[in-house]
């Protein structure tokens, strides 16, 4: 039975703490007491209260995307920007068969960040990065153009976000850093020489050695900042949301687990994909393993 006497230790949010006088010692807590009292400012405070706000430019630019069907010419030539020679490597096209129940999967997927050693083969590394990342077999057309779908939602269909991942233990695929392209379903080797991936996370608690790859997400600001504006971030992290959780769910019908984590070295990271860190972030990253 719940003390109600003592909720504000179960609802801590709802205490607010008013003496503002004590800055060099503030936790959370304390700022956001001063944050919701206007007395110090937030980043994520100040994104939220303008979350929704459009300009003028901004719905000129929604409408001129909208009329001109400029998303679907874009998506159609997305191809294109693939890189495909004697280093790409492609992917099995013949996805492994999804046994186990929906449902089953939605009870059991749990994160790990610790894992046992066993290399992973290359059907089912394809089959997690296919329904996770890759394209599916639905078509939308508009007037003459050919628009391809993808397993998760993406706001305006304009897929701001790539995938980069660090393979560690899968057969057949040399440990490195790839750039997964979805519409050849392949991987292109970024070819660096010097990886330290205990770099990639903050702390100790993610088990690094045996985990079987890992999974850098990419957002180009360019990609959907030119339609959404403001907005853009908004619909890059609700479909990076999608995209995270869908990787989980294939990774445990797959038998295997998988762990959402935002505590890695953004830098760091982008220094190592020779991303510019202005235009191109890493916002997310999840790693797969056997537990």
């Amino acid at each position: 039975m719940i003390d109600f006497e003592k909720k504000g230790f179960f609802n801590i949010h709802t205490l607010l703490v008013k003496d503002d006088t004590n800055r060099s010692n503030n936790d959370n807590k304390h700022m956001y007491s001063q944050m919701m009292f206007g007395n110090t400012t937030s980043s994520m405070l100040s994104y939220l209260l303008n979350m929704n706000k459009q300009n003028l430019n901004d719905f000129k630019s929604i409408m001129f995307y909208n009329e001109s069907n400029l998303a679907s010419l874009i998506n159609e030539a997305k191809e294109a920007e693939e890189l495909l020679d004697e280093n790409t490597i492609y992917l099995t096209k013949v996805a492994k068969k999804i046994k186990t129940q929906f449902s089953k999967v939605l009870e059991q997927r749990h994160s790990t960040r610790k894992f046992v050693y066993e290399m992973m083969d290359q059907g089912t590394f394809s089959t997690i990065v296919k329904f996770s990342f890759g394209l599916g077999s639905r078509k939308l057309v508009y007037d003459d153009l050919v628009a391809s779908t993808r397993y998760y939602s993406s706001g305006g269909g304009l897929y701001p976000i790539d995938v980069y991942l660090y393979v560690n233990h899968v057969s057949g695929i040399s440990k490195g850093i790839y750039k997964y392209q979805p519409y050849s379903h392949s991987l292109y080797p970024l070819n660096i020489e010097k990886i330290d991936s205990k770099n990639f996370f903050v702390g100790e608690n993610i088990d690094i050695v045996n985990m079987n790859f890992c999974v850098f997400f990419e957002y180009s600001i360019n990609k959907n900042f030119v339609k959404y504006g403001e907005l853009a971030l908004l619909n890059t992290l609700v479909e990076l949301g999608g995209i995270s959780h869908n990787f989980d769910l294939v990774c445990q019908s797959m038998y295997f687990t998988s762990c959402p984590i935002a505590g890695f070295n953004k830098s760091t990271i982008e220094k190592l994909l020779y991303l510019d860190g202005v235009n191109d972030h890493i916002v997310f990253t999840n790693i797969c393993g056997k537990d």
